[in-house]
């Protein structure tokens, strides 16, 4: 199969908004108008439950998921994944689905990277999330923690040019869908705050 082909089997694949396709299905209601007016999983989970987000998650891991893993076990040179990765995380963000309005792409830049780690870097990911999530409060720091998994991964386990061209196109067209909350200060949880006092 051609690069061309697989860059846009990953653009297509990755651009389907299912948060939003399975919002609307359980509820009835655009996710877009509730939390932070993305089209992910977490305002699916907002408006029709647990159940419902996780699946729409599962899905949105998966858009990006099976096309990268896919190319790099039927052939795909690095270098060439770069694109093909490339255009998982742009069909995410400028899905023509949703006129070129889409999502905040952590659930595609999760299906990219472990596609990419076979799975590998799913914990590290967690665990690195997890702590943040247990010392303080806001999300755009939880993420970045999560950057920071995906970083120690590359740059220990597979240190390689191709993964760190990867790592920046997409830390920085993530960030440019962050950009509103970059300038939010860590808010640390109240059981911190009440070992210092």
């Amino acid at each position: 199969m051609s690069l061309l082909l697989w860059i846009l089997i990953s653009f297509v694949s990755s651009s389907v908004p299912w948060s939003l396709i399975l919002g609307f299905i359980f509820s009835r209601t655009d996710i877009r108008t509730v939390g932070d007016k993305n089209p992910g999983g977490t305002n699916t989970i907002k408006l029709s439950g647990i159940k419902v987000g996780l699946i729409a998650i599962l899905l949105d891991i998966s858009k990006s998921f099976f096309p990268v893993y896919l190319a790099i076990n039927y052939g795909i040179n690095s270098y060439e994944l770069i694109f093909i990765c490339l255009a998982a995380i742009s069909g995410s963000i400028f899905s023509p689905f949703l006129k070129f309005k889409g999502s905040k792409s952590l659930s595609v830049t999760c299906g990219i990277w472990l596609a990419i780690s076979s799975g590998v870097i799913g914990p590290l990911i967690c665990l690195m999330m997890a702590f943040s999530h247990l010392i303080q409060k806001t999300h755009i720091w939880t993420i970045l923690f999560g950057w920071i998994g995906i970083l120690i991964w590359v740059l220990i386990f597979s240190f390689g040019l191709e993964y760190i061209i990867i790592f920046l196109i997409n830390f920085i067209l993530v960030m440019y869908k962050h950009r509103k909350e970059l300038n939010q200060k860590i808010i640390l949880r109240n059981w911190i705050n009440e070992r210092k006092a």
